[in-house]
């Protein structure tokens, strides 16, 4: 057998190097192209399902999955290939609307189907979810009926965004239905274990609620309106002129992040008409968006005063218990309620001291009266603590829930 002589060895060494050397950029210029080609694309989330707060942050990558609505197969995008699989009824229901999307966390395409039908109070949409939609036969996998002056779409997170008028909201009450306005906004998710989809929680206080209404508001900045939500300090300040009532020239400051590449901020108001009253807001770009995402408040906090029980995102039934921490003054720390998905009271109670003044704890029960009773809403959970100079609120903190009926 032919031996190398150390001299080849050094020549075989020496040109394999200078091969790589050459080779280098190029694969570093393949691995960018890869790269660019794969920013544009958006992943779906890893995320929980139920009723867990989905993100304000960037989704994690989940291979083969994209976010968003999805370009329906050929087959099914037509509206009148679902007729006979629902069914309709001729003169009384019609597919009005089909989109598809990567829905229940795997590379297969859902279809989102919405149906028109008539019915004595007005114009309802039903809603539907189907897997397998290449089938001859679709599975469903998910249905909401009735929902008065309905719309439905895919969202930007691979949830199901839903609208409806709340037919007892203080918007709508007592209003024939072609005058009510669709003021209440449901986001369902898909959970493994339920086999289904179900609500969930969009972890926003303000300026929205609900991703619906994110993603509508986003839609808006980009539009070049309402600038002031691309300012972490405008959104903490309005919050607290719109839910507390407070001065419109409170003083704000920046404790952390909130610049234009940060995804997160803090921000300290305080209400220039009082002494001590000041609150601190965390807030969170919509799903870590830092290419002109809006600002939303999610959490709102005092020093020496918390809601300790029920936590961020529970469910509500009433009654409940509330238990937390405060500040008494002769007994009382604040008032604790319950706030609709308009802002508006549900149910109130007090929140009195296991001593009646300094720092102490509190422990009681809420009863509220759903505007909703055809399922749930997302609200807030509030602790006020009055000012003892004129009445009004000194200090708040917020807690995200979803309110049953």
């Amino acid at each position: 057998m032919q031996t190398s002589s150390p001299y080849s060895k050094r020549l075989f060494i020496g040109t394999s190097l200078l091969v790589l050397l050459f080779l280098l950029p190029m694969l570093t210029a393949c691995g960018s192209e890869n790269s660019a080609s794969g920013a544009g694309q958006r992943h779906a989330p890893q995320g929980t399902t139920g009723t867990s707060g989905t993100s304000a942050a960037t989704p994690d990558a989940t291979p083969g999955v994209l976010l968003g609505m999805q370009p329906c197969p050929a087959a099914v995008k037509d509206p009148a290939y679902w007729n006979p699989i629902i069914p309709t009824q001729s003169g009384v229901s019609s597919v009005a609307s089909v989109s598809c999307g990567n829905l229940i966390g795997n590379p297969s395409l859902q279809a989102l189907v919405t149906v028109r039908r008539s019915d004595p109070t007005g114009i309802v949409l039903d809603v539907y979810v189907f897997t397998n939609i290449t089938n001859a036969t679709p599975t469903k996998i998910f249905q909401l009926m009735g929902l008065v002056k309905g719309n439905a779409r895919i969202s930007g997170y691979n949830t199901v965004l839903t609208a409806q008028a709340d037919e007892l909201s203080a918007l709508n009450a007592g209003k024939p239905v072609s005058a009510m306005t669709a003021d209440l906004f449901r986001e369902f998710k898909w959970s493994e274990h339920a086999g289904t989809l179900v609500q969930t929680v969009f972890p926003g206080i303000f300026p929205d609620l609900t991703r619906y209404q994110a993603e509508a508001d986003q839609a808006s900045i980009n539009q070049g309106q309402q600038p002031w939500k691309l300012s972490a300090m405008l959104v903490a300040r309005t919050l607290a002129v719109s839910l507390l009532n407070w001065s419109p020239s409170s003083s704000t400051t920046l404790l952390s992040g909130g610049g234009t590449h940060d995804v997160s901020a803090v921000v300290r108001v305080r209400n220039s008409t009082l002494v001590s009253g000041a609150i601190e807001v965390t807030l969170s770009r919509l799903e870590g968006n830092t290419n002109g995402g809006i600002w939303e408040a999610v959490a709102v906090a005092v020093d020496g005063m918390s809601i300790t029980s029920p936590v961020q995102p529970s469910v509500l039934s009433s009654p409940f218990s509330v238990k937390g921490t405060g500040d008494a003054f002769e007994g009382l720390i604040g008032q604790v309620m319950v706030l609709d998905h308009l802002y508006n009271t549900l149910g109130k109670t007090s929140a009195t001291g296991v001593v009646g003044m300094g720092p102490t704890s509190f422990s009681t029960s809420l009863s509220y009266q759903s505007t909703f009773p055809a399922g749930i809403q997302e609200g807030l959970l509030v602790l006020y603590a009055p000012s003892n100079a004129n009445g009004s609120i000194d200090a708040a903190v917020m807690v995200k829930v979803l309110i049953n009926r």
